[in-house]
């Protein structure tokens, strides 16, 4: 993050001033501006006074000794630098135009740098560049895709059930929130052969990303970060928005950026001790598993406070510093996943699951079924047996 020539932290070398226009001893000098780095800083024995006329730029200014790394200012207004210090200059566009006001008889010293100073822009590495195909499939057991391959990346994630897929002769099993990547030209076959449906997302893409090495051939536990960067991308696919296709090929990067950095994040956020985090693992995993024993009972929030004696904001706290969510959010969510298993095992009702599950009416949960996962629960049930 560059600081301005504006902030408290340029005081130390100069500040913003226009009052050298006035001042008819100094003298004017125009410099373009080109280059993307320097190697050499520049130093005047009496004050100079910087105009920016055209362009953006950056000025570097470093110590005699260079003892200290030159500090980098995004120019922001006219303003002064004081004698004595060593400085330069780096375009942040294709070219800047600067007015130098100087003192007739100053005399300027150079400084060689141990090293070149450069701009390095924000672009980025790759891009994604089309979105061929994406379809979320529900699948009974028994189903088999005897396998392909094609020149596009492919990505399967695994929201519900078990599925085994052969890449290149190796094996795989994606199971709840699991996600694989195919590269490009890999052979892949998929089949379910648990005695339960498979729900799952495909997405098809084209990118010019070359360092997927570290990212294809392996099985990814989706932490809840990107379930819910999945989630955005699926609920785009039915947006009337304009940018709703450009949301998605954006949602879809930004999920690729994450799993190249899969090993390097940091998915649960730590408390400051291991013993607090001890402690909050074994709490959590008793909410959860209470949570998940009660999933068809009315769950209020205060009435688990009650079980595990522990205040609303605590409970708060907990969910959201490992789990990213609010209490509430999750039991919902919780209970919407659970609907799904029900639906699958087909022995209730629609009216019967939403019953069971503590929902007001079939219309209320068919309504939050239907924008959680993008389909409704009569749907739903036609694809297991489609």
């Amino acid at each position: 993050m560059y600081n301005k020539t504006t902030s408290a932290y340029f005081l130390k070398y100069g500040k913003i001033t226009d009052s050298f226009k006035t001042n008819k001893k100094l003298k004017k000098k125009k410099y373009k501006i080109t280059n993307k780095e320097v190697n050499m800083l520049y130093s005047y024995d009496t004050s100079v006074y910087i105009e920016v006329v055209e362009g953006m730029a950056i000025v570097v200014i470093g110590n005699q000794d260079l003892t200290v790394e030159p500090q980098l200012f995004v120019i922001h207004r006219n303003f002064k630098i004081n004698k004595g210090e060593y400085f330069s200059f780096i375009t942040l566009t294709s070219l800047s135009m600067l007015n130098f006001y100087t003192y007739p008889s100053t005399k300027k010293k150079s400084l060689d740098l141990q090293r070149n100073i450069s701009y390095e822009p924000i672009c980025p590495k790759f891009m994604v560049s089309e979105i061929c195909a994406y379809y979320y499939m529900v699948k009974s057991p028994g189903y088999i895709f005897p396998g392909e391959s094609h020149g596009y990346f492919e990505i399967t994630f695994v929201d519900s059930g078990t599925l085994e897929t052969n890449v290149e002769g190796v094996e795989f099993t994606l199971k709840n929130y699991d996600l694989l990547v195919y590269g490009p030209n890999q052979y892949h076959n998929q089949e379910i052969k648990s005695n339960e449906p498979c729900s799952y997302l495909t997405i098809i893409f084209e990118s010019n990303l070359q360092d997927y090495a570290n990212i294809i051939n392996r099985v990814f536990h989706c932490p809840r970060e990107y379930y819910q960067i999945l989630d955005k991308f699926v609920k785009e696919t039915t947006s009337p928005l304009p940018y709703s296709k450009d949301l998605m090929l954006s949602y879809l990067q930004e999920l690729l950026l994450h799993l190249l950095q899969y090993d390097l994040e940091e998915h649960i956020t730590k408390p400051a001790t291991p013993i607090h985090q001890h402690f909050e693992n074994e709490l959590l995993e008793e909410i959860l598993a209470y949570i998940n024993e009660k999933i068809l009972e009315p769950l209020p929030v205060d009435d688990i406070c009650d079980r595990f004696s522990i205040s609303r904001s605590s409970l708060q706290n907990l969910f959201r510093d490992n789990l990213k969510i609010a209490p509430k959010q999750y039991i919902n969510e919780a209970k919407l996943a659970k609907s799904k298993v029900l639906i699958k095992k087909s022995e209730y009702t629609i009216s019967e699951i939403s019953s069971m599950l503590g929902f007001n009416s079939i219309h209320y949960f068919s309504r939050k079924f239907t924008h959680r996962y993008n389909i409704t629960p009569s749907d739903y049930a036609k694809k297991i047996y489609d």
